[in-house]
């Protein structure tokens, strides 16, 4: 199965350099994301695309590659870590297969608020995670994300309780997974571009999302009820490989740094921007669209403390990260 992967990843490597422009560049440089052409994340690949063509005057040339056409997302860190591709962005939750750590991004309820959560990402807290990575043959450069997530089923979701016997689809993270068994449902891994027709087909009864996932695949066609729960941020890896950013010139790593930094700040824009806009297509889709009272958020906290008991036995450091939060 692994020479099977192996060859895999080969062979993507080689079509996607023969689907890259012609350049007269001295490094070529593909750019995976799992996203579509007309989301937030496309626009800010682009906008760094053009950061990093320009900052080098031609030098580094960028093909960007949208809606996993380098393969899924954990397929992309592997192949980023094999130097298959060069830079990705792509779900902390995916990255978590080489670095566990990263799934304390994924508990529930961790942080009150957008500016709470970027004074931790984009500080030493968010270095100190993509510290690990570099022995996997991984760079850290920045944050991107989607936003935090919410509640979406073909069932009313109020408390804890409503999700007793329920399928819920989760990315590859155990601690997702914890989250949904702490509620009493069966979480079940689905990839995110074939979600759509597992909740159309019944295999799954809901999910959690941002609203740009939730709007930009449609999932609002074939889910019933929404809960606006803002229980956890679904942040996003912009990462790439080590042997290919330590062989740049040290005047292009810091122009990568750079360029990544002014992306993080695009994108995370472009979807405050669109967030109202996303939400008002869902409720004109006749979805049912609730927010959680202090009460019933008070409940779900409580019935998901496990979670966070969980990260602390099975997660190497997770204690240690956690008092880094103060939690």
């Amino acid at each position: 199965m692994r020479r099977i992967f192996i060859f895999t990843i080969i062979f993507i490597s080689a079509v996607a350099c023969s689907l890259g422009t012609a350049s007269a560049a001295t490094w070529e440089m593909r750019f995976g994301h799992d996203q579509r052409e007309k989301s937030p994340h496309h626009d800010a690949a682009l906008y760094l695309k053009k950061l990093i063509e320009e900052g080098s005057n031609g030098d580094i040339n960028v093909t960007v590659y949208p809606n996993q056409l380098l393969g899924s997302g954990v397929q992309m860190v592997e192949m980023v870590q094999a130097g298959a591709i060069e830079m990705i962005a792509v779900p902390t939750a995916k990255i978590q297969v080489i670095a566990p750590a990263f799934q304390i991004l994924d508990l529930p309820f961790l942080f009150p608020s957008k500016k709470d959560l970027y004074d931790v990402l984009y500080a030493d807290f968010g270095q100190a995670l993509f510290t690990p990575l570099e022995k996997n043959n991984i760079v850290g450069l920045t944050y991107w994300g989607m936003g935090f997530k919410q509640l979406t089923g073909n069932f009313p979701i109020r408390e804890p309780s409503d999700y007793n016997g329920k399928k819920i689809r989760v990315m590859p993270s155990p601690v997702i997974r914890e989250q949904f068994r702490a509620l009493g449902a069966s979480p079940v891994p689905i990839d995110f571009h074939e979600l759509y027709n597992a909740l159309q087909q019944g295999v799954v009864d809901g999910q959690e999302n941002p609203l740009v996932g939730i709007t930009m695949m449609k999932l609002y066609e074939v889910q019933k009820y929404m809960t606006l729960s803002n229980h956890a941020f679904l942040a996003y890896g912009v990462v790439i490989n080590k042997d290919f950013f330590d062989k740049l010139p040290i005047k292009y790593q810091k122009l990568l740094r750079e360029a990544t930094a002014k992306s993080a700040e695009y994108q995370l824009g472009l979807i405050e921007k669109r967030d109202q806009g996303f939400l008002e297509t869902i409720k004109n889709a006749g979805v049912e669209v609730n927010t959680l009272t202090p009460k019933q958020r008070a409940s779900f906290q409580k019935a998901l403390t496990p979670v966070y008991h969980w990260f602390r036995e099975n997660i190497d450091g997770g204690s240690t990260y956690l008092k880094m939060l103060n939690k």
